[in-house]
């Protein structure tokens, strides 16, 4: 239960409560937390992962890592906030971790959790990679987020991200494929509309939306290849 590990660094309050683990791609070594002191040579030993509690949130060990925020567009650090995550593990006396960029976009919340814990924790887990960010007219867009809201249309099969360099600007459109002669036009033109309105409020800029018939897009077998230059 909890993590184990824990030394008397860090934030006082012990965690004790049950806990689930859970992966979280490339962070996942990183908040390795050993039951046996192996971190002291730099072994796994027992590992104990990132965890979610009771309420959904998923939590850093702060007794073992230093957590940092990192923000892509000034590359300045925080304690909390949305950026990369970057970790610091001086208790590993083999292999101290110091600053490791993680690559991962998450959004860290140091507020007390509905369950108790004091540590941070990740809200919505790992958001996406920090080198997936395009900027488009001044403004940071993942692809991840775009991903989220495509996904809430049951009709899309399959979409893609176009992107336009002109000069010194960047444009973005999103295309998806939805099967017509199955939702009818009505469900497509109604789709599109509410298509770009939630983008524009999920990455707080204009970005076009257009509609391609059934099997236009490719498919891909392994990691996905969304994003495309248009010259």
């Amino acid at each position: 239960s909890g993590f184990f590990g824990a030394c008397s660094v860090g934030r006082s309050y012990r965690m004790t409560a049950p806990m689930r683990t859970i992966a979280l791609g490339p962070v996942l070594l990183m908040l390795i937390a050993c039951g046996n002191g192996s971190h002291r040579s730099g072994s796994s030993g027992e590992a104990c992962g990132p965890k979610t509690c009771a309420a959904g949130e998923v939590h850093l060990n702060e007794s073992e890592f230093i957590v940092e925020v990192l923000d892509p567009a000034t590359g300045t650090a925080g304690a909390a906030g949305e950026g990369e995550l970057v970790l610091t593990n001086l208790g590993r006396e083999g292999s101290p971790v110091i600053r490791y960029r993680t690559g991962d976009r998450v959004r860290v919340v140091d507020a007390r959790c509905p369950c108790g814990r004091t540590f941070a924790r990740l809200a919505g887990g790992i958001l996406g990679r920090v080198d997936d960010m395009l900027v488009v007219r001044g403004m940071n867009v993942f692809p991840s987020v775009i991903e989220d809201v495509v996904r809430r249309f049951d009709c899309v099969d399959e979409f893609r991200l176009e992107v336009r360099r002109r000069a010194e600007m960047t444009d973005l459109r999103v295309v998806i494929e939805v099967d017509e002669p199955k939702w009818g036009a009505a469900v497509v033109a109604a789709t599109l509309t509410q298509l770009r309105d939630q983008l524009r409020l999920a990455c707080g800029i204009r970005i076009d939306a257009a509609a391609v018939p059934a099997g236009a897009l490719p498919r891909f077998d392994l990691k996905a290849k969304r994003v495309v230059p248009i010259d």
